[in-house]
């Protein structure tokens, strides 16, 4: 809070470019690497050895979850919408968030436009996080995102990006009971069905979370509804959408039975 308040003493001009930088160094407890090494990257000692030998990561190496293909695609939306644009709009292109201003600079067209969904849409903060940190990303004045040294490495996939995530927490259901149990992950029918919501936002020219979202799919995997009347009752699945996409998603569903 105070470094934030510090912030707002700064000159206009500069704030968007100081909170970017304050965003940065919050990436510190979400690194699988050397803390000292990327600290001191950061702050232009591009010679840090690989290990310290002293601080936590380095005694104790955590488990870490590999982020650098979504690390990749935040460098390429930078760069393909660029290099103008901060955090937010760039997470808001990924995640296929359609806004005026998306529209009126042309970058729904564009081929990272959406491309992050599942389980990677929770990385893309952390990812941001880690990018500037490591100086693959560079805030300009205005707050606008630009590459840094490091950006070529990562993007040609010579250097990896993990990351160390906090455990998630069990959500409860609206009818209280904790939700979980089904890991959609190597499931051929939920990505049996992510293929066919692709298919139908394209057609209709669409973001895919548009058709459906990911948790929908994800209880619909789940559950195999075999009817309309049982997909209904599944929490997103409107009268609107299950009209219009209902058969499309059954017919997936009862092909994998």
């Amino acid at each position: 809070a105070k470094a934030r308040q510090r912030i707002g003493e700064v000159e206009p001009a500069r704030q968007p470019g100081e909170r970017t930088r304050l965003t940065a160094l919050g990436a510190l407890v979400e690194t699988a690497g050397c803390r000292r090494r990327i600290l001191l990257r950061h702050f232009g000692e591009s010679d840090a050895p690989e290990n310290c030998g002293n601080c936590d990561n380095c005694l104790n190496p955590p488990a870490a979850v590999d982020a650098s293909v979504v690390a990749q695609k935040f460098l390429s939306a930078v760069f393909r919408t660029g290099m103008m644009f901060g955090v937010g709009y760039i997470e808001s292109i990924l995640l296929g968030q359609s806004s005026e201003r998306s529209l009126m600079n042309g970058h729904e067209k564009l081929s990272v436009f959406g491309i992050v969904e599942g389980d990677e849409i929770a990385l893309i903060k952390p990812v941001a996080r880690a990018l500037l940190l490591r100086d693959a990303l560079r805030a300009n004045a205005h707050g606008g995102l630009e590459f840094g040294p490091a950006a070529k490495a990562i993007m040609k996939g010579e250097e990896k990006l993990a990351l160390v995530l906090p455990p998630k927490r069990e959500r409860k259901s609206r009818r209280g009971k904790v939700s979980g149990g089904y890991n959609p992950v190597g499931d051929p029918l939920f990505e049996a069905l992510r293929v066919r919501r692709r298919k139908l936002a394209m057609d209709a020219q669409v973001p895919p979370y548009i058709v459906f979202a990911d948790a929908v799919l994800r209880d619909m995997a789940a559950a195999r509804p075999d009817s309309l009347a049982a997909m209904g009752r599944i929490s997103g699945v409107g009268a609107r959408k299950l009209e219009a996409y209902g058969d499309a998603f059954l017919q997936v569903i009862r092909e994998a039975a």
